[in-house]
């Protein structure tokens, strides 16, 4: 997974143009329709992981590894890694269908919190590999990798579920 990954709503309208010609879309990102996470996404789904017990329910698979993509998806055993002189780039953009959407606000709508944010434990994230390996205890507000953290994450998920769910939105994923 990215350092930071952006969740970009789209309507159903625009989907559909989108997925006609995605490299020509002109995408308008704003605070209405975008919404970034900027290093703590990571944490989010192992504070999810834990909250689970390791198993995260089908919806929320699909949230944090989505499947389905337009475009072209690199293949990698295909490459010569000794031989590359340019590194391909996917052009493959995931994205999440309103019906997935629906799924995952019902998962999101019954979880409390501060119920998942007990599960918060900065020596296991860092131990565990949870990029970026800096978590901490200091909850001051200018500083990231931390409790507080991981609750605005959350807190932006939700509300950007939720704000996809009732405009029967769809989110492409830009990592």
């Amino acid at each position: 997974m990215s350092q930071s990954i952006n969740l970009y709503q789209i309507s159903k309208d625009n989907f559909e143009v989108f997925s006609i010609d995605s490299e020509s879309f002109d995408y308008d990102f704003n605070e209405n329709n975008s919404s970034v996470f900027d290093k703590n996404f990571e944490g989010l789904i192992y504070l999810f992981l834990c909250y689970y017990d390791q198993k995260l329910p089908e919806s929320l698979e699909k949230l944090f590894y989505p499947q389905d993509f337009i475009g072209e998806e690199v293949d990698y055993n295909n490459i010569d890694f000794e031989n590359i002189e340019d590194f391909p780039e996917s052009i493959a953009i995931y994205y999440l269908n309103p019906t997935i959407i629906k799924e995952i606000k019902t998962v999101l709508d019954t979880i409390e919190n501060n119920k998942i944010l007990d599960f918060y434990n900065a020596d296991d994230f860092n131990n565990n590999g949870i990029y970026p390996e800096v978590w901490h205890t200091d909850e001051n507000e200018d500083l990231a990798f931390n409790k507080r953290d991981l609750e605005e994450g959350l807190q932006l998920l939700k509300e950007t579920i939720s704000h996809a769910y009732h405009n029967g939105n769809y989110i492409l994923y830009f990592m």
